[in-house]
């Protein structure tokens, strides 16, 4: 019997939207001008949870992020949300998600690992804020997954 995709997938999501709360409230602290790594990350989980419902067309430079932090600090946790809502929903998480990249490659890829790659992206993202962060003398919060889980051991 392999892994249960769902309750993987549902905890990564979870620990992405925690782990972007933290980095969000540290830039809005100390750089809320140096937004750009942020709104990448957010541009990042619109898209592709508009391609995990169906649109299968959707690329990045057709969205737009929220201009500001505060503007990010109110439209993130909706885009959490709506991440939850549809894991919550999910129950095939073998479904095969067709989409295309900015080169227009056509690829067809499992729910499960597009989760896994979402997650690993906000998190590779993370860290270069949290260099940024580090150079200019603040210490950024601890957002690998292992504090997430010994944080939250109810998952």
């Amino acid at each position: 019997m392999g892994p249960d995709f769902g309750d993987t997938c549902r905890q990564h999501l979870a620990f992405m939207k925690w782990a972007d709360d933290l980095m969000l409230a540290a830039v809005a602290e100390h750089a809320p001008g140096d937004i750009a790594i942020l709104q990448h990350i957010y541009l990042g989980e619109e898209v592709w949870l508009r391609r995990v419902q169906g649109d299968r067309e959707v690329q990045i430079p057709q969205l737009e992020a929220p201009s500001d932090i505060a503007g990010l600090a109110d439209s993130w946790p909706a885009l959490h949300r709506r991440w939850a809502d549809w894991a919550g929903m999910t129950d095939n998480w073998a479904v095969r998600i067709p989409h295309r990249n900015l080169k227009g490659n056509e690829f067809n890829m499992p729910a499960w690992q597009i989760v896994l790659h979402l997650v690993n992206h906000g998190s590779f993202h993370r860290g270069q804020i949290a260099a940024r962060l580090r150079a200019a003398g603040v210490t950024p919060p601890a957002t690998d997954l292992i504090v997430f889980y010994r944080t939250h051991p109810e998952l």
